[in-house]
């Protein structure tokens, strides 16, 4: 591998979750999938490309799928799981919510969107779609993920992937193949037009406004005709007493542990807060970080004795120019070939100790402002160093932050005991499955107990889905063991055991027999009031006018007014009424009834109906918008479509263990 001082120029592929997705964030913007139960309209598939590093594996590990003769990797899909959840968790910060996850689904999901992508590479393949190595090495150098003070970073980029353990060329290709299926993307999505009468229709349609009238007579005035007897009653609870099923529910006990509850049991002395100071002054101190220009004869590594010879005289050469006076920053344009900082005078910017090659950095740290080097031979070649700055350390001492210490090495403490406890109470649990109490006595936890629990839930921790699946399970509910441990977030876990249960039955006629009277008040007062209002609007179609109607009933026309489709100053199944109703023909009205949400019912008068001009196009953003997103929208369609048919028509064999 070479690199020339923070420019790459080969890399390695890594699945750290951070840097994966700023990468894919970075390379693409369009979601190849959606967990439909869980992530849709909340965000966009960060991780649309995970399964790409899969394509260069091999051997004879088991196999999750296979996709027209290309395996995808048991390990690799668990990988690709597992990146996923972790990328769910940061994106959704302290709103992620485990227990709200069904993990058989997600984990099909993630299956689903690996064998998408699949196909996606081998279609690119057979379209002979390639993506040159300059492209890649662009694409890389801009990921946040590897700069430091905004410039790309070797030392950050090879640290993040020595961490998992990878190599230089897998990372290459999985970029050079997330930008391959970007290809197919953009070849299908920007392949659609739209003509002029389309967008005219478009804007005519989004742009239309509509002028009515209206007025609501309150669903008062339906209830009070109806009259509903025990007879009419005893009637529907014989016909419907499905409907009036008691739940299946249970009482369960449950110990739950957390970390702050943890901290509230610990205390630190001076000297263990002391040591924590020490150890994390980075938390509440900023390092020394100094600033430096450099001018970088490269030599790669292996190279023969002359060549080497001949870029130190280079060096020398250059060292000598700077020794006598000529200005740094245009020697550093005119012969320096670091493309990340020769155009910038040589800058490196501001960085910390430790970030950079070894033998660059101890110089860097050496110098004084102002001073410049003698020839620093690393990796990369001969460096002439120039230090510009320097920025002192700066922050609060132990005294100015003992309280904020106290409470984070409490923290840490709770978080380290956490684990162990999390372990030895799942532990208990388990080899004590008849009883809560050895648990409980082991590690000092109470033993609480709940009311009674539908399969609805109840309130608190005791609402999330995962506890009520695990009290109503076989094994806790009918064969009477403690469940396992249930992760309720990153820092609390609870075991529980069901101590009572009652099957569903039916509600007894007298606890019901009021909602049943309610419901069918209601539903009767709602034909009541169809009728009616199909009565009202006939009269409205003879010669009627809202204001007769109004006045019979003792109410009001609301003021006539002319509305468009984002009106928010009344009901919306009004508004959405108002637009599906017939255009009026001449000066005749359209009449029409809507049930509110309410309950309350509204006759309509709908006046005139002015569609929306294509030189109002800049009420929605432009032509150019407009047409951009009547392609993109088509365009999309259409690769869903492809993406469908490359599904269907291929020979997809899946054999991954998806459930845990």
């Amino acid at each position: 591998m070479r690199g020339i001082l923070g420019y790459p120029v080969f890399f390695s592929t890594f699945q750290t979750s951070d840097f994966r997705y700023v990468m894919l964030q970075s390379i693409r913007e369009r979601a190849q999938g959606v967990v439909a139960w869980f992530i849709v309209a909340l965000i966009s598939v960060p991780f649309a490309l995970f399964g790409i590093n899969s394509y260069l594996g091999g051997g004879s590990e088991s196999v999750a799928a296979v996709v027209n003769g290309d395996e995808i990797s048991q390990r690799d899909f668990e990988n690709g799981y597992r990146d996923f959840r972790q990328n769910l968790r940061q994106r959704l910060g302290e709103n992620y919510r485990p227990e709200m996850i069904d993990e058989a689904q997600l984990r099909q999901e993630v299956l689903q969107i690996m064998i998408r992508n699949r196909l996606l590479v081998q279609k690119s393949k057979d379209l002979g779609l390639r993506v040159g190595d300059e492209q890649v090495k662009q694409v890389i150098a801009s990921l946040p993920g590897f700069q430091v003070g905004g410039r790309f970073n070797q030392e950050a980029f090879e640290r993040g992937v020595r961490l998992q353990g990878l190599t230089p060329a897998g990372f290459v290709e999985e970029v050079r193949q997330g930008l391959v299926s970007e290809q197919i993307s953009k070849a299908v999505v920007n392949s659609e037009f739209t003509t002029r009468s389309e967008l005219e229709s478009l804007v005519s349609l989004r742009l239309q406004q509509r002028e009515f009238e209206y007025l609501t007579v309150p669903a008062a005035t339906f209830l009070a005709n109806v009259q509903v007897s025990d007879e009419a009653v005893a009637t529907y609870y014989a016909a419907h007493q499905n409907e009036y099923m008691a739940p299946e529910r249970v009482k369960i006990q449950y110990l739950d542990l957390d970390v702050a509850s943890i901290a509230k049991t610990l205390k630190a002395d001076d000297e263990a807060l002391q040591a924590y100071y020490d150890q994390n002054q980075s938390q509440y101190r900023t390092a020394e970080e100094r600033r430096a220009s450099h001018i970088l004869i490269p030599l790669e590594e292996g190279a023969d004795e002359a060549t080497a010879q001949k870029a130190e005289a280079d060096a020398n050469a250059a060292l000598l120019r700077v020794k006598s006076g000529e200005d740094f920053a245009d020697l550093a344009k005119a012969l320096s070939k670091d493309p990340g900082s020769a155009e910038e005078g040589g800058d490196l910017g501001y960085f910390e100790a430790g970030v950079m090659e070894s033998t660059f950095d101890e110089s860097v740290f050496s110098l004084a402002v102002g001073e410049v080097s003698n020839l620093v031979r690393t990796p990369f070649g001969f460096h002439i160093i120039k230090l510009t700055d320097i920025r002192e350390s700066t922050g609060k001492s132990f005294e100015d932050v003992r309280q904020e210490i106290e409470q984070a090495y409490l923290k840490s403490e709770a978080e380290r005991l956490f684990y162990e406890y999390a372990e030895r109470l799942g532990n208990i649990a388990y080899e004590e499955p008849d009883s809560l109490q050895p648990a409980a006595d082991a590690l000092g936890l109470q033993i609480k107990e709940s009311d009674w629990l539908s399969r609805d839930g109840g309130e608190g921790i005791l609402a999330a889905p995962k506890v009520i699946n695990a009290a109503f399970s076989e094994d806790v509910m009918v064969s009477g063991n403690n469940s396992e441990a249930i992760e309720l977030n990153a820092e609390h876990i609870m075991v529980l055991r069901v101590v009572d249960h009652e099957e569903s039955a039916i509600r007894p006629l007298e606890e019901v027999s009021s909602t049943i009277k309610d419901q069918l008040r209601i539903s009767q007062a709602i034909e009541q009031a169809r009728k009616q209002g199909a009565e009202w609007v006939a009269k409205l179609n003879q010669g009627e006018t809202l204001e007769t109607v109004a006045a019979e009933l003792g109410v009001s026309v609301a003021p006539r007014k002319q509305i468009n489709r984002d009106e928010q100053t009344i009901p919306a199944e009004l508004v959405k009424h108002v637009f599906v109703m017939p255009r009026p023909e001449s000066d005749a009205l359209i009449y029409d009834q809507v049930a509110l949400a309410s309950g309350d019912l509204a006759l309509l008068a709908l006046h005139t109906v002015t569609d929306g001009k294509l030189e109002q196009a800049n009420d929605l953003g432009g032509d150019a918008a407009l047409n951009e997103a009547l392609q993109r929208s088509r365009g999309k369609t259409y690769f869903q479509h492809m993406q469908g048919n490359l599904r269907a028509s291929a020979d997809v064999n899946i054999t991954a263990q998806t459930e845990r």
